[in-house]
């Protein structure tokens, strides 16, 4: 069994889930997207009971309403638990759980208790994507990469402690901002990577097949009405173009094609190191034309986040180098300029994986 985890297809298969990873990557994508929640549930403050509450937008009534038309396919968003809905009609209570919330998923953006505020960070992004009345694209996003790190830090570490303790049960300090650079290689940590490359890469292929059910993706046009909304272009902008229409409507052509193209091979070059300048440049663009054009902050930002998820061990070594040795970020971070001996004789020298 041993020489079957080694070769073939299912030794890929164990090397690709299950081969232990500097946790590296990991805390990166923790602190990236803490931050991003962070910007997106702020940006809600002061008007949580209206947009969260039962006595806002969408109030109790407005829930019943939309549960009768759930089956019909009407509804913009299924509805879904929240933890909202504990709080019920109590405005003060709405308002406690959602700066809670707030603190909670500050704590693990710092590293700070993963193992508890993980959790509760994936339960908090959960219960406030749940109202139908502020559903967007980016929601599934945030609760994509909120649950692979939840399950990342749940896991992170937990054989490496003998015995019972305090900080094995809640994650200690271990994630703190960057983690020490002397942690051993961790299976838990390459487990939740993966899972957020994979899930990702399905949801841009998907999204690329859904495309394909439109006609103006086939016919080169689908960008023109982002560019221009039916309802905001005015007839002046559009006789402007009238000298160089061809010119614009070939360049608007490859740009609607570049797009399905990048999405569909997604999976050929995601994983494959001498194609990172198309891996990031396609999320980079991607970031730019959600933003521009389809004005969704929130949705570029997670996209080009999940796309770093593909980058190696060694490639989050060298990007996160500089930034350790940053002055004053030593101090915050600690002392690791350079890892142990036993440190670097575990990196060198990794476990195989068997099965039994």
């Amino acid at each position: 069994m041993e020489t079957m985890a080694r070769t073939g297809l299912w030794g890929s298969w164990v090397r690709f889930w299950f081969t232990p990873t500097d946790a590296t990557g990991l805390h990166v994508l923790r602190i990236l997207t803490g931050l991003l929640v962070l910007t997106w549930l702020l940006g809600f403050a002061g008007q949580e009971n209206a947009l969260f509450g039962l006595r806002g937008w969408f109030d109790t009534q407005a829930y019943k309403d939309a549960s009768r038309l759930q089956n019909t396919g009407s509804m913009p968003a299924p509805i879904t638990w929240s933890l909202v809905y504990l709080c019920g009609e109590d405005e003060t209570l709405v308002t406690v759980l959602y700066w809670t919330s707030i603190a909670v998923i500050a704590l693990f953006t710092a590293g700070i208790a993963t193992r508890i505020t993980g959790v509760m960070t994936w339960l908090a992004v959960a219960s406030f994507t749940a109202n139908p009345a502020i559903s967007y694209d980016g929601d599934v996003l945030l609760l994509m990469l909120t649950f692979y790190l939840m399950v990342g830090y749940l896991l992170l570490g937990w054989r490496s402690r003998p015995g019972w303790s305090l900080g094995r049960l809640i994650g200690g300090w271990d994630g703190l901002l960057l983690g020490p650079a002397d942690k051993p290689p961790s299976v838990a940590a390459n487990l939740a990577v993966r899972l957020i490359q994979v899930h990702f890469a399905i949801i841009v292929v998907v999204s690329a097949l859904h495309k394909l059910q439109s006609g103006d993706w086939w016919s080169g046009t689908a960008l023109w009405y982002p560019l221009f909304p039916p309802f905001k272009a005015k007839l002046a902008e559009i006789r402007e173009l009238a000298p160089r229409r061809d010119f614009y409507l070939v360049v608007l052509s490859l740009a609607t094609y570049a797009v399905l193209i990048w999405q569909l091979a997604f999976p050929f070059f995601a994983w494959r190191r001498g194609w990172r300048f198309v891996l990031l440049g396609g999320a980079v663009v991607g970031w730019i034309g959600a933003a521009l054009m389809y004005k969704l902050p929130i949705f570029g930002p997670a996209y080009f986040i999940a796309a770093l998820s593909n980058l190696t061990e060694e490639e989050w070594q060298f990007l996160t180098g500089w930034v350790r040795r940053l002055p004053g970020l030593e101090r915050l971070l600690g002392k690791r300029a350079e890892p142990s001996a036993e440190a670097r004789s575990r990196r060198t020298a990794r476990p195989t994986v068997t099965t039994r």
